[in-house]
């Protein structure tokens, strides 16, 4: 019964992904990425969690009532 073979690209992807920390460099792209990631969606998840923050009602669901929108 005959081995696998392995694939050289999926070799090479394998060891830049173990090695990711000796192969990375700020440029535009990641720098573009971290900026998003790490400042423009907390930012907007907070300004979203603090524009619906008690605005709804949920009480009634428990007790079977309408739920109701505060304004």
């Amino acid at each position: 019964m005959a081995g696998l073979q392995k694939d050289p690209a999926f070799e090479r992807w394998a060891h830049l992904r173990e090695n990711t920390h000796l192969y990375f460099r700020w440029n535009k792209r990641t720098v573009n990425k971290t900026l998003f990631w790490g400042i423009v969606i907390p930012v907007g998840l907070t300004i979203l969690s603090y524009k619906t923050d008690r605005k709804w009602d949920f009480t009634g669901a428990q007790t079977k009532k309408e739920l109701n929108m505060e304004k």
